[in-house]
């Protein structure tokens, strides 16, 4: 239950709601937004995640 992937997507869905909740002022606006920025952080995560992969520790 605690895998890198699911901390990384509870984590950019506080930040979302916190910036959606900051930058936009309609209901309808905040979800959006948010959404749209829960997706760009995750997409984001998942893409350098793979671009880091074949670089050993």
């Amino acid at each position: 239950m605690t895998s890198h992937f699911f901390l990384m997507a509870l984590f950019s869905a506080f930040v979302s709601v916190v910036f959606a909740a900051l930058m936009r002022d309609e209901p309808r606006d905040q979800l959006r937004f948010g959404a749209m920025l829960f997706a760009a952080f995750v997409a984001a995560g998942v893409v350098l995640s793979w671009l880091m992969y074949p670089f050993p520790l």
